[in-house]
């Protein structure tokens, strides 16, 4: 039996919407998704939840998962940091993510001087 797929919308750093298919345990992490069928060049610190690079913001739904120490303190480093803000390499791909939507959030979001 195949199992049930489910679906998110994000948008990219182009301000793009975006609807992705994942199914459950089909990856570790959300990021590990988004950087395998998505987007490029993302994830640097490659889920350690060190760099920050991997950024969302919730637009639409709620996560169950609760915020660890480690995703905290990198966020707290970040520009642009909202209580919607979350890490995507520390949000495990289960059913939580069905017909959420969030934002990736880019140097970009914020200009540079």
């Amino acid at each position: 039996m195949l199992k049930e797929k489910y679906n998110f919308t994000y948008i990219d750093e182009f301000g793009d919407s975006n609807s992705a298919e994942f199914r459950l345990n089909e990856y570790h992490s959300l990021m590990d998704l988004l950087f395998d069928k998505y987007l490029q060049e993302w994830g640097d610190c490659k889920g350690r939840a060190w760099c920050g690079t991997c950024h969302i913001q919730i637009l639409k739904g709620t996560l169950s998962a609760k915020m660890q120490s480690d995703e905290k303190h990198t966020l707290s480093k970040l520009d642009g940091v909202t209580v919607q803000s979350r890490l995507a390499c520390q949000i495990p791909v289960n059913a939580d993510l069905h017909n959420i939507v969030f934002k990736v959030i880019t140097e970009n979001d914020f200009g540079t001087n």
